[in-house]
C-alpha cells in the first residue's frame, strides 16, 4: 500500500444512472477465436473493461439470440479483427510468421495498451488500442487518435456475496473523504461499524485514470490519496471485494451487470437510491499515420461496424450502451484527441408497423403499411405475398408507404416490412395481413322489354363474380335517374323485384350493385316500354 498524487487533469460531471435495459448476459472474454493473427489482420490489446465488446464486435454472440460479429464470412485473405484480452497465458503471439516483438507479455489495462502504439515501446504488430480513458497529454503529443464508441457508467462498487458494510449509496464527497483517508470506518458514513478497505485498480489503467480525475474534480484540484489505500486490484475483477464485507472499489456498470451481478454490488445505482456515478466513453486508440487506413475505418469509422446497428446488441450483451453516429446527433466513429462529452445514444427505438388492404378494383388492392416509433421511423417499406418480394424499398410519406398488389380473385396473404436506414436508430418490425382481391363482377336482368297497361314488369336480377364460388350478396337498386323506384337483398346472387307502375313509353332503368367483400360494384342498364 502506498500513497499516490494525482497532477491536474480533466474531470467530468458526475451523473444518475439508471441501470434499467442492460443486458445481464456474459460473453466469454478471449484471444482470437481463429487463431493467431497474419499480417492482414486488425491487432488489438489493452482496456479490461471492453474487452469482452471488442470480443463481441470481433466474433459476434452465441445462445438463442445470436447475433454474427465483424469477422463472420471472412478468410484469412481478409483484414479480420483481432483482440487479445487480458486475461490468459503470460505471453501472446500477434502476428504468425515469427519475427521482432511478435510474442510480448500479455499487456493489461488501457495505458498498457497504448504504449505499444508510440515511442519506445511502438511495436508494429499492435494496430489498435483498447481504451476505457481518453488520451492523457503525452499520448496526444505522440499524434494518437481515439475513435468512441459505447458508453459506460462508473460507480464504486461493494461485496454482494456478503453483507457490506457500507451504506445504501455514497456521495461524492463520502467517497472523496474515504479515499483521501478521512473516513475510515464505514459507521462514519451511516454504514456498519467496520474498517473501510479503499481499492484502486493498478496503475495505467483506464478506469484508475478516470476515477484519479473524478476524484480530482471532486476535490477541487489535485490531492493525494490515504495511506490506506490499495493499488494492486485487478480491474474491474470481483477478486478482493467479493468475500470482504468492507472493501470498496471504483468499478464499471457494464462489467459489473454482465460479469459479476451476484458477487458485486454497485453503490447507489444496483439499489436506485441516488448518490455518486460518472459516464464515460469508450475508445479504440490508432496511431495517427493509420488514421484513414481502409480496415480501421471499416471496423472503427461512422460508417464502420462498431458504430452501426448490427453491432448494437453486441455492445449492449457486454452492458454498454453504443453512441450514435454524427448523423443521428452523436460522435461515434469521429476520431479524436478530446474526451468525448456528447453521449448521444443509438437507442433502440421500437416500431410497430400496421398493415390495411382495400380492394376497389376487380383483382387488385392498395396496401398500406403505417409505420410508428416515439419519433418519425427513418426507412422504407418491403412488401411480400408469402415469401415473394412483390416491391421493395417503398419510400413512406408521413409514416406511410403504399402500394397496389394484383392477382387472382380470392385471399392473400400480405406482409409489409419496415426497413431502417443503414445506421439508424430504428428497429425493423413487421405486419401481416389477408386481404381479399375482389372479384370482377356482372349484372344480368330479366324484365320484360314490354309491359301491357296497367301492369308492373316483374323480373330477376342476377349478379354474377368471376373466377370465384363465392355468391354475391347485399342490396340492389333500380334507378330511373337518379331516383331509386325498387330494391332487394340478394340471395344466393340473385333477388326477385317488382317495379312500380311505370308511366306511358320508353324508360331507361339502371341497375347498381354496391359490391360486397367477395365483389366489385357494378351497375347495368336495361330498357322497358310501359304501353
Amino acid at each position: 500500500m502506498r500513497a499516490r498524487s494525482i497532477v491536474a487533469g480533466l474531470a467530468t460531471t458526475a451523473v444518475a444512472v439508471s441501470v434499467t435495459g442492460l443486458v445481464a448476459m456474459a460473453p466469454a472474454s478471449a484471444d482470437p477465436s481463429y487463431g493467431t493473427p497474419d499480417a492482414n489482420d486488425i491487432v488489438g490489446v489493452g482496456s479490461d473493461t471492453t474487452e469482452n465488446a471488442m470480443d463481441n464486435i470481433a466474433n459476434g454472440t452465441t445462445g438463442a439470440s445470436a447475433v454474427p460479429g465483424y469477422n463472420a464470412g471472412l478468410t484469412a485473405a481478409d483484414a479480420r479483427l483481432a483482440s487479445f484480452g487480458t486475461v490468459g497465458s503470460a505471453t501472446i503471439t500477434l502476428r504468425s510468421g515469427g519475427g521482432a516483438n511478435t510474442t510480448i507479455t500479455r499487456p493489461v489495462g488501457s495505458g498498457a495498451g497504448k504504449a505499444l502504439l508510440y515511442g519506445a515501446g511502438d511495436n508494429p504488430n499492435i494496430t489498435f488500442a483498447r481504451s476505457s480513458s481518453s488520451l492523457n497529454a503525452t499520448e496526444q503529443a505522440a499524434q494518437l487518435q481515439q475513435f468512441p464508441f459505447a458508453l459506460d457508467t462508473l460507480g464504486v462498487a461493494v461485496s454482494g456475496s456478503v453483507a457490506s458494510h457500507a451504506p445504501a449509496a455514497l456521495t461524492g464527497a463520502q467517497i472523496l473523504a474515504i479515499y483521501k483517508g478521512n473516513t475510515t470506518n464505514w459507521s462514519d458514513v451511516g454504514g456498519t461499524a467496520g474498517v473501510i478497505k479503499p481499492y484502486i485498480p493498478q496503475a495505467g489503467s483506464g478506469t484508475r485514470s478516470f476515477f484519479d480525475a473524478q476524484l480530482q474534480a471532486l476535490n477541487g484540484g489535485p490531492f493525494t490519496y490515504g495511506g490506506d489505500v490499495n493499488d494492486t486490484m485487478h480491474e474491474n475483477t470481483d477478486d478482493v471485494l467479493k468475500n470482504d464485507a468492507n472493501a470498496i472499489a471504483p468499478f464499471s456498470l457494464g462489467k459489473q451487470q454482465t460479469l459479476y451481478p451476484s458477487t458485486v454490488k454497485l453503490e447507489s445505482l444496483d439499489l436506485g437510491a441516488g448518490g455518486w456515478s460518472a459516464q464515460r466513453a469508450l475508445y479504440n486508440v490508432v496511431r495517427n499515420a493509420n488514421l484513414g487506413d481502409a480496415p480501421i475505418q471499416a471496423i472503427f469509422g461512422e460508417d464502420g461496424f462498431i458504430c452501426s446497428t448490427a453491432a448494437r446488441p453486441l455492445i449492449e450483451a457486454a452492458g454498454f450502451q453504443q453512441l450514435a453516429t454524427q448523423s443521428h446527433g452523436g460522435v461515434c466513429g469521429q476520431a479524436t484527441q478530446q474526451p468525448t462529452s456528447n453521449f448521444t445514444l443509438n437507442q433502440q427505438v421500437v416500431t410497430t408497423s400496421k398493415l390495411a388492404g382495400k380492394s376497389t378494383k376487380a383483382k387488385q388492392a392498395v396496401l398500406t403499411a403505417t409505420v410508428t416509433g416515439s419519433s418519425a421511423p427513418d426507412g422504407s417499406v418491403s412488401f411480400y405475398e408469402g415469401a415473394t418480394l412483390l416491391k421493395a424499398g417503398v419510400p413512406m410519406i408521413s409514416g406511410q408507404a403504399k402500394y397496389t398488389a394484383k392477382g387472382s380473385a380470392g385471399s392473400h396473404s400480405y406482409t409489409a416490412k419496415f426497413v431502417p436506414t443503414g445506421g439508424s436508430q430504428f428497429e425493423p418490425s413487421d405486419a401481416t395481413r389477408s386481404v381479399y382481391l375482389k372479384a370482377s363482377s356482372k349484372a344480368s336482368e330479366s324484365f320484360p322489354a314490354k309491359v301491357a297497361k296497367g301492369t308492373r314488369a316483374k323480373g330477376t336480377i342476377k349478379i354474377t363474380l368471376a373466377g370465384v364460388s363465392d355468391k354475391a350478396t347485399g342490396k340492389v337498386k333500380v334507378l330511373a335517374g337518379k331516383k331509386a323506384i325498387a330494391h332487394g337483398k340478394l340471395a344466393k346472387g340473385k333477388v326477385t323485384i317488382r317495379l312500380p307502375k311505370l308511366t306511358k313509353g320508353l324508360h331507361t332503368l339502371k341497375i347498381v350493385w354496391g359490391g360486397d367483400r367477395h365483389g366489385v360494384a357494378v351497375t347495368k342498364k336495361f330498357s322497358i316500354r310501359q304501353k
